[in-house]
């Protein structure tokens, strides 16, 4: 594969293994840097995989019907970025932060 397929194909396992309808935080492990930054809108940003996966536990527990995936932008030239689609319900207060 060229370098750009094995990019969106990085990209869109980790839409699906990490946003998709069913987490696997172990994605967070074999994909993410040690030193990872997660920036996710209206929360605080997460740095490294201890603090990514707590946020998505928490996420998760707040969220639980959480299903994105993901959308290759077509001027991405061979760098690995996406862009999330998808939905999810608030099912009810958690304390989630």
């Amino acid at each position: 594969m060229s370098k750009e397929e094995d990019n969106k194909a990085l990209v869109g396992r980790w839409f699906m293994e990490f946003w998709g309808e069913t987490c696997k935080l172990s994605v967070v492990d074999e994909l993410a840097a040690p030193d990872m930054l997660l920036q996710y809108s209206l929360h605080k940003p997460r740095r490294g995989r201890k603090e990514i996966k707590a946020f998505m536990f928490g996420f998760r527990q707040a969220f639980p019907d959480l299903n994105f995936w993901g959308g290759c932008r077509p001027h991405c030239r061979g760098r690995l970025c996406g862009r999330p689609l998808g939905r999810r319900r608030h099912a009810h207060w958690s304390g989630f932060q």
